[in-house]
């Protein structure tokens, strides 16, 4: 009797079991589009079968696990991070590259060509007063381009320290929300699924802003540490980013204002950085570059003549002006001197020839010049639209061969750690079948149960 009563006990636990087992599929198929779920699986046990010793077998659950592959998983944030910094560089790069013409005709290249068309004619009838008007208006236009474009590099960098802002910002949110599921791991008994999706969740929607590394802790608890080790997230703490930024750059400080601006290589915020810091400032530096050299240029030849070939004509005024106490700021103050006149203009050069100075500036269009480089004006602006051209068209590339890497990584992810719906549907069939055996064995031990107290006499 002890021995079929112990066959009873098995039957009910292996019920017991296998509607756990059914709970858990059911729990997978919930949470199949569950973003940071990984599929779960209990594993069940043979108990001992020792029919001397009592031991009645049947099956145990012998805990529950999951299919989360930490090292693809990585993998995947990885290659997030690269997608996301390269799709930042690609918007940020085209947009820049949308604020040159490449057919120049019109902007700055167009406005430089106007202005050598006006020093050639100027050559050809150096006294005439609107051939020399030509001039002045001509460099009033292009300095106001030159001036333009500047602006318009300058309001990109505002628009790219809002962005950096704004996905720091989104960075500390996603941080908090680890903080507070590091607090719940730390107060639960066993592992909430939930819980884990969750956080996994979050640190997939991290690794689209900025590279990191995570270390899970004996505790459970996960630490989020930047690229270069900078803490985000220990335990039940969080370490808060800031921004700042100047005209030369952005910069992102940690919670005790540390500049760890190198440590943020990758993500959507590696890209603006980028662009903000390397790009932009390369820009600017090259836009100023051209507008010193283009005033410092035109402004020694015109100074070194005079207006006329008469004995004691006046000295040759200034064409441009620009602020030079002030770094960086030639192209954005660029003009036409404001008490410049048509009778200001000096066509004669030193040795006296009457348009010497006229056609020395007009053979700048193709003078190359130390400055520079040795290029000429219309080459070095030239350079500088191909380089932002070039940036956007790398940035572009990188990101349509990331988004097949993210693809494939994710495919993979998916393959380990996914849902698949036909693998659950089999799985409920089996512990439905399995279920109903362990009934039907329990109906059977039943009746036998009762057959044997019927043989009982009665007292």
């Amino acid at each position: 009797m002890s021995n079929l009563l112990a066959m009873l006990g098995s039957s009910g636990n292996a019920l017991d079991v296998y509607q756990q087992a059914l709970n858990v599929v059911q729990n997978n198929v919930n949470n199949a589009a569950t973003p940071g779920y990984a599929r779960q699986s209990l594993n069940l046990a043979a108990q001992p079968l020792d029919v001397a010793a009592g031991l009645a077998g049947g099956v145990a659950a012998a805990g529950l696990d999951n299919s989360r592959d930490q090292y693809v998983e990585e993998q995947v944030q990885r290659q997030t991070q690269a997608l996301g910094q390269f799709t930042a560089q690609a918007q940020a790069t085209g947009t820049l590259q949308s604020l040159f013409d490449a057919s120049g005709n019109s902007g700055v290249p167009a406005a430089l060509s106007t202005l050598y068309q006006s020093f050639s004619a100027w050559s050809v009838t150096p006294s005439d007063p609107t051939a020399r008007q030509n001039v002045i208006d001509s460099a009033a236009t292009l300095a106001s381009d030159v001036q333009s474009l500047s602006q318009s590099l300058s309001q990109n960098s505002q628009q790219l320290d809002s962005g950096i802002a704004s996905t720091t910002a989104q960075i500390n949110s996603i941080a908090a929300q680890i903080q507070a599921y590091n607090v719940q791991r730390l107060t639960e008994s066993t592992p909430d699924p939930g819980v884990d999706a969750q956080l996994h969740s979050a640190l997939d929607s991290l690794s689209q802003l900025t590279n990191f590394s995570t270390v899970t802790q004996n505790d459970g608890t996960v630490t989020v540490l930047l690229g270069g080790g900078s803490p985000l997230v220990v335990g039940q703490q969080q370490y808060a980013l800031s921004t700042s930024s100047s005209q030369t750059g952005a910069q992102i400080l940690d919670s005790q204002g540390n500049d760890i601006t190198s440590q943020i290589t990758s993500g959507q915020l590696g890209g603006m950085l980028d662009v903000r810091n390397r790009v932009l400032s390369s820009m600017t530096g090259t836009l100023n570059q051209f507008a010193t050299t283009l005033a410092d240029t035109v402004n020694q030849t015109l100074e070194s003549g005079t207006v006329s070939s008469d004995p004691g004509a006046a000295a040759g005024a200034p064409l441009f002006t620009y602020d030079n106490s002030t770094p960086g700021a030639a192209a954005a103050t660029l003009a036409v001197n404001p008490a410049m006149t048509a009778a200001q203009l000096a066509p004669v050069d030193a040795s006296g020839n009457s348009n010497g100075n006229a056609n020395q500036l007009a053979a700048l269009a193709n003078t190359p010049l130390t400055q520079l480089g040795g290029v000429s004006l219309t080459q070095y602006f030239g350079q500088l639209a191909s380089s932002i051209g070039n940036e956007n068209q790398t940035a572009t590339n990188n990101q349509q061969s990331q988004q097949q890497v993210v693809a494939q990584a994710t495919t993979l992810l998916n393959q380990v750690s996914g849902v698949s719906l036909d693998e659950e549907a089999v799985n409920v069939l089996q512990f439905q079948r399995s279920y109903q055996a362990a009934a039907q064995v329990l109906t059977i031990l039943n009746t036998l149960a009762d057959s044997v107290l019927n043989l009982i006499p009665p007292l």
